[in-house]
């Protein structure tokens, strides 16, 4: 049976609680937005800590072997991943066809930058390629995010060996409202004239799904059509690369991850052999190393939020204290008007605890809102660059 007395009581203080903090509109206010920072702080850097170890074990498992003209390793695998920096330097496809024909490889996808339209990065990739880029639609319910995007229908593509297509990033279409069967021009250069730009037209055949990555702001072409385009081009100019089929660098899958090391060591010496100097940086265990600068950089962070709470929470002590001394008054005439010590007690106990309950939903909330676009920030934009 319910002890009504006992639930008219506990009502009462509620009550009692929550005029007492309106009474003092001011101070509860501050304390609580003092303390919901300092709980957004620990959850937002838990929250990125987190992203980042997501992040960094998705990207790893992606690809295994990165090969590029010679250049230093950690720059090749943060912009062929994230695109952070500058492309590594141009190197002739055709010189590397024997390289990337070894029987371990699964896969060799080539990157080709160097094209723009309207500012936005266009990248010249294999056909196989283009099928992982498409293929990620297939399973949409994993993405409910991709419901507005548009689909990537069969009926309306050019045939599938025709290399003078496009597929695009969400975001594009979004912003400048193309839509499957429309054509686009790409130009030579990141800030093109009208003089540079290519003769050929490139069918929009797909707007691919979002990925929340430099995926959604690309336009991707298959990199016959796009070799195509640049020798019609350089029979009149003088283009930027050196030859139609410079690359950037090769994305690498193998069939078996065990033999990773033993190909990183073949390959090398296949190049020098054949007088090309390259890279062949492994992802994972790059990104282990950036893993292990990025994990000191967020232990620091978090420690820092702990200490700003432990702050927050010093402070709303002495807060309650100064209230409780200066309600004497008030508490005296509770007690003139019946009301028991255990009442008074909880009364001062229940205040602290609203307070510290609504900053810690409030911490959380602003967390979960800003935690994505902060993760995106203290990962790519400051600890990477």
């Amino acid at each position: 049976m319910v002890n009504i007395h006992w639930l008219s009581t506990a009502l009462l203080t509620f009550q009692h609680a929550m005029k007492s903090m309106n009474y003092r509109k001011k101070n509860t206010l501050t304390m609580l937005l003092v303390l919901a920072f300092g709980f957004y702080l620990v959850f937002l850097f838990q929250g990125i800590k987190r992203q980042m170890i997501e992040s960094i074990d998705r990207y790893s498992l992606e690809s295994d072997l990165i090969i590029s003209k010679e250049t230093p390793a950690m720059p090749l695998v943060l912009f062929s991943l994230f695109h952070v920096g500058s492309p590594p330097p141009q190197m002739r496809l055709s010189l590397l066809n024997k390289l990337i024909s070894h029987p371990e490889i699964e896969y060799a996808i080539p990157y080709a930058y160097g094209e723009t339209h309207r500012g936005i990065t266009v990248i010249g990739i294999s056909a196989e390629g283009i099928a992982r880029l498409t293929g990620h639609s297939a399973n949409p319910a994993k993405h409910p995010q991709r419901k507005q995007q548009r689909p990537i229908s069969p009926e309306t593509l050019p045939p599938a060996t025709h290399p003078m297509v496009a597929y695009i990033g969400i975001n594009i279409a979004n912003t400048l409202g193309y839509q499957i069967n429309d054509q686009i021009t790409i130009a030579d250069g990141s800030e093109p004239g009208p003089e540079q730009e290519y003769n050929e037209l490139f069918t929009i055949a797909g707007v691919l799904p979002r990925q929340n990555t430099h995926q959604d702001d690309s336009i991707y072409i298959p990199i016959e059509g796009l070799i195509t385009a640049r020798k019609s081009y350089a029979k009149g100019n003088t283009p930027s690369w050196s030859s139609p089929d410079d690359i950037s660098f090769i994305d690498i899958k193998l069939q078996d991850r065990m033999a990773l090391l033993a190909l990183e060591r073949s390959l090398t010496q296949s190049a020098s052999e054949q007088g090309l100097a390259i890279t062949a940086a492994l992802p994972a265990r790059e990104l282990e190393l950036l893993y292990s600068y990025l994990n000191r950089a967020a232990v620091s962070l978090i420690f820092i939020s702990f200490v700003t709470l432990g702050l927050c929470l010093l402070t709303l002590f002495y807060a309650l204290t100064r209230n409780l001394q200066e309600r004497r008054q008030e508490i005296q005439l509770y007690q003139t008007l019946g009301m028991n010590q255990t009442c008074i007690s909880v009364m001062a106990l229940l205040e602290p605890l609203l307070i510290i309950s609504g900053a810690l939903v409030l911490g959380f909330i602003a967390s979960e809102m800003l935690s994505a676009h902060t993760a995106d920030f203290f990962l790519i934009t400051w600890l990477m660059n």
